[in-house]
Order: C-alpha cells, then structure tokens, then sequence
C-alpha cells in the first residue's frame, strides 16, 4: 500500500511518499480501508517534533481517521469487513481507573494515534478494535474526517470539562480552526451568545456565518477591550482556548467573575504568567481539557448526523500532495479543515 513517512523532523519536516507492506491485525485489532484522513495542528506538532514524549521516526501520521473495515483479527466479534467506522484517535487501554469509569482521555497508558504508531496518511491502517465508533450513514467520510478528532475535543471541553448555560457569553479563540468552528456551534446550540476571534477577514466572516453573533480581529493589540466592549464591560463566562501562551494571558482579561477558561493547546506557548490575586478574588477557573472520551465522538457524530454540528472543509486533498498541506496549514491560511484522502 502507499502510505506518506515523515522521516526528519523541522520546519518544515522531510516526507516520502513509499510502498510499503499492507498491515495485519493482531488478536483484538482490525485493518480500516482508510477514505478520509483530517490533518490537524498535532500532526504540525509530529512534524517539528515539538511533542513532549519520545518520537520514532519513520512514522505515518494521521489521527482523524474515517474508513471501512476490511479485516477483523482474532477475538473481535462486535465489527465485520465493510462496516464503515470513525477512529477515536486517543487509544486507550480499557484496564485502567479512568478508562473503567469511562473517561478515556485520562488514561494512564494512552497512545496517540499518528504520533507514537502508525495513523491514517495511508491506504489502510491498524487499531484496536475498542478505538472503532460506527459511522451514521449520514455522516460523509470526509465529514467525519473533519470532525472526529477537532469536533470530539471541543465536545469534550464544552459538555464534558465544563458546561454552557443559555444566554451566558462565550469567547471562542481561533473561529477558523476545527476546534474553534465547531465550538461556536456547539456554543450556539447550547443558547449562548458567541464572540469569536479571528486574525484575518475570511476568518472573521466564517465565524459569523457560523452563528458567532460578534467576530473582533485577534491581530489588534486592544482586542481584549472589545469583548468587554461588546458585553458591557462585564467579560464573558466562558473562553474556548487552544493557543496557549500571551494568549491565555489576554484571556483572564476577558472573563468575568465565577467565568471559566477551558484549554487544550499551547501552540504559542507552554508557560504563562498567571497574576493570582484576580483569579482567586474573582473566583475564575482555568480547565484543562485533552483529547475526549468514546461518548463525545459518538455524540460528536451524532450531532452531525443531525446536522447540529457541520465539518468546514477548506480543501480535500489526495494522498500524494500530503506534504503540501502541512505547509498550508503551517502558514495559518486554512479555513476549517485539510481533509487527505488516498
């Protein structure tokens, strides 16, 4: 089968498009036909080998994986060949507290799928069995490409890391990403009054066609007054972060009091400066928020099938050009989602 490696990590990283054998499902896994593949800032992350854990290379990257099942190894009865699945991308081991109780994006032994084995820049791909979710048919696999992964991690910051109440303010960060696009609709579907940040135009107007009831441009350095502006100089209640550093700063100047932070990025940054007498005296909260559990994909899918939560394709791009959409998603000119498909 083909399959993209990424063999040196940089900035950016170097790819090879190579042949190599199709894989063979041990006892409890299965081999996925892979139709759709999202690219996200992990695998941006993969590439600079910008992750804190140990990284082998070559490796295949891909995490937001949609496809068919074409073979079922030993021991698993629940999926058959051509049953059309999604990927929870955080594999889990099923035996440990957190895994037990349910909440899967805490396990001890989890592994990233796309970063420490083999993902879905492939023809085909291996998992375990556990990590399959059926696909409705509904749901495209592209959509579901672009919304497995970057849908089920806002799912997880806002049903599950926290909660939305009707008319409370939300500030999303980053409204032209996939996790910012799909929060905003979660957001508004959940009754709240959404401001969305975005750094160009295009991003600014794709947040407001997506239900954002206001859009302030990210690139002014006074934005953080706009949003008390815009709620009565009272901040919201609510921040949806994923960039980390100044910016998560800048976000403590937005919310209000008893208002929550949720993030589960750090792409400009891994530390920051928290002033404590504010936090406590305003008795805010900051939420971290990683990955997501099984029941925010299958909610996350349901959603879509309902046509509550719709994927934002930006472009859907064969196998071969892989590498060229790591330097278009690098150089922040994506709107929504880059979708490989072999």
């Amino acid at each position: 089968m083909q399959a993209v490696q990424l063999v040196a990590h940089g900035r950016p990283g170097q790819f090879r498009v190579v042949g190599v054998p199709d894989p063979a499902p041990r006892p409890d896994e299965v081999v996925v036909r892979v139709r759709a593949c999202g690219l996200n800032r992990l695998d941006l992350w993969l590439e600079e080998g910008a992750l804190p854990i140990p990284l082998e290379l070559p490796r295949t990257p891909g995490s937001e994986i949609a496809g068919e099942v074409e073979t079922c190894g030993d021991g698993v009865t629940d999926w058959r060949p051509g049953d059309r699945v999604a990927i929870q991308s955080n594999l889990f081991c099923g035996r440990c507290e957190f895994c037990v109780s349910g909440d899967e994006s805490l396990c001890i032994e989890g592994v990233l799928l796309g970063v420490q084995r083999d993902g879905g820049f492939a023809e085909r791909v291996v998992v375990p069995a556990s990590s399959l979710v059926k696909l409705p048919d509904q749901v495209s696999y592209v959509a579901s490409a672009a919304l497995t992964l970057a849908g089920s991690t806002a799912m997880h910051m806002l049903t599950n890391r926290t909660a939305i109440h009707a008319g409370q303010w939300v500030l999303v960060i980053g409204s032209a990403s996939g996790v910012g696009s799909s929060a905003i609709q979660i957001a508004r579907q959940s009754g709240a009054q959404v401001i969305a940040t975005g750094s160009s135009e295009a991003k600014r107007s794709l947040a407001l066609q997506l239900g954002a009831h206001h859009a302030i441009d990210s690139t002014n350095p006074q934005w953080t007054l706009d949003v008390r502006r815009i709620t009565g100089k009272r901040g919201v209640d609510l921040v949806v972060e994923h960039v980390g550093g100044q910016v998560i700063e800048q976000a403590f100047a937005c919310l209000a009091r008893g208002g929550t932070i949720v993030t589960c990025g750090a792409t400009a940054g891994r530390e920051v400066t928290l002033n404590l007498w504010p936090f406590f005296v305003k008795q805010q909260r900051l939420v971290g928020s990683y990955g997501r559990s099984r029941a925010d994909v299958i909610q996350t899918l349901e959603w879509a099938r309902s046509d509550r939560l719709r994927p934002v394709i930006d472009e859907v791009v064969p196998l071969l050009e892989t590498p060229r959409a790591f330097a278009k998603l690098r150089q922040r000119s994506v709107l929504g989602k880059i979708v490989i498909q072999p």
